[in-house]
């Protein structure tokens, strides 16, 4: 493949414009091994890349797209084959390296890792980098004692990819999970992935109290602003939260109390981890965390390249639901 077809994003006249482009191979960036992509996972810090909501990409122009699964074609390092199948996610890619939503991408081997036996390409493109949020998150519970008993884990952002999986997963696990949401027309849906509870984040988000009613042990928040500072309330005695996203926004309002009353604790998960997390995480996706990927079957849609504009146009204005994953030709070949 001398000529690959990829979605760039240039900066010009202090305007953000995305489309499909027919490149060279030359116009690679550098690295040992040569992939040709499957599948890449599109996410919300994807889709403000593409349209120029958010100031993710360091230098133009750029391929977005935090993630890629694909077939190694060539390679220049003795860790990868031809026909070994890869993933890449982290390492600034899509931000600071060309990302995958091209049909070839180029990287240094230590940016790649051979797929977990156990997984399909298509189910690791699934989990991707919100299966892997879910996660570190879960990980990170039970290294600070979180256990099925403890009570309600709570997550918000529920019609969202990380939501959607965390909900499944940590139901998979054990735990009894709280979907936050303001469209109740997905109650059922959410319900069917494992989730206990249904909350209306809207008839309880505005709330002014310096702390509320004891309720979860433990939440995973996806979008930050208001319903963070909810969460961290509603937190039981040693209550644990962990922010991944911030779709409503990078700000919240807050108080020690939760901290000095309930001994809550609260960290950040970022998905760029260091290799013996990222393959330990990735075994126990592929093992005892693995999702039933026939009941997220409908949670999942796969769109063309030709397709990701737009698409990310809705996901930012919240009319999306569930996982969006990039499918290229080579997939299906």
């Amino acid at each position: 493949m001398n000529r690959y077809q990829a979605m760039v994003t240039r900066s010009a006249d202090q305007a953000i414009h995305s489309q499909i482009e027919t490149l060279q191979r030359g116009e690679l960036a550098p690295g040992e091994v040569l992939v040709q992509a499957h599948y890449a996972g599109v996410n919300y810090k994807d889709c403000l890349s593409l349209h120029g909501a958010a100031r993710i990409i360091t230098q133009f122009p750029r391929v977005a797209g935090i993630e890629v699964v694909g077939e190694v074609l060539e390679s220049r390092s003795e860790q990868f084959r031809p026909g070994d199948m890869v993933l890449s996610h982290g390492f600034g890619r899509g931000m600071d390296v060309d990302g995958g939503f091209a049909e070839l991408v180029q990287a240094p081997a230590e940016h790649l890792q051979a797929l977990p036996a156990g997984l399909s390409a298509e189910q690791v493109a699934i989990l991707g980098v919100p299966g892997f949020t879910a996660a570190m998150a879960l990980e990170r519970f039970e290294e600070l004692g979180l256990q099925p008993d403890s009570g309600l884990v709570a997550i918000s952002g529920a019609g969202g990819a990380v939501g959607r999986l965390a909900i499944h997963m940590l139901h998979r696990a054990g735990y009894r999970t709280a979907a936050l949401t303001r469209n109740l027309a997905n109650e059922t849906a959410l319900r069917a992935l494992g989730a206990s509870q249904v909350i209306d984040i809207s008839q309880v988000v505005d709330s002014k109290r310096p702390i509320e009613k004891p309720q979860f042990a433990a939440g995973i928040d996806n979008v930050g602003g208001a319903v963070l500072s909810w969460m961290l309330r509603s937190l039981a005695d040693g209550g644990l939260l962990a922010s991944v996203g911030n779709a409503s926004g990078n700000s919240f309002d807050g108080s020690v109390l939760p901290f000095i009353m309930r001994r809550a604790q609260m960290f950040g998960i970022v998905a760029n981890a260091p290799w013996p997390q990222r393959r330990r995480l990735w075994d126990k996706l592929a093992g005892d965390w693995k999702p039933d990927f026939a009941a997220l079957q409908s949670d999942v849609h796969f769109i063309g390249l030709d397709d990701l504009l737009g698409h990310a146009a809705r996901q930012l204005e919240g009319a999306t639901s569930g996982r969006t994953v990039v499918r290229f030709g080579a997939a299906a070949a």
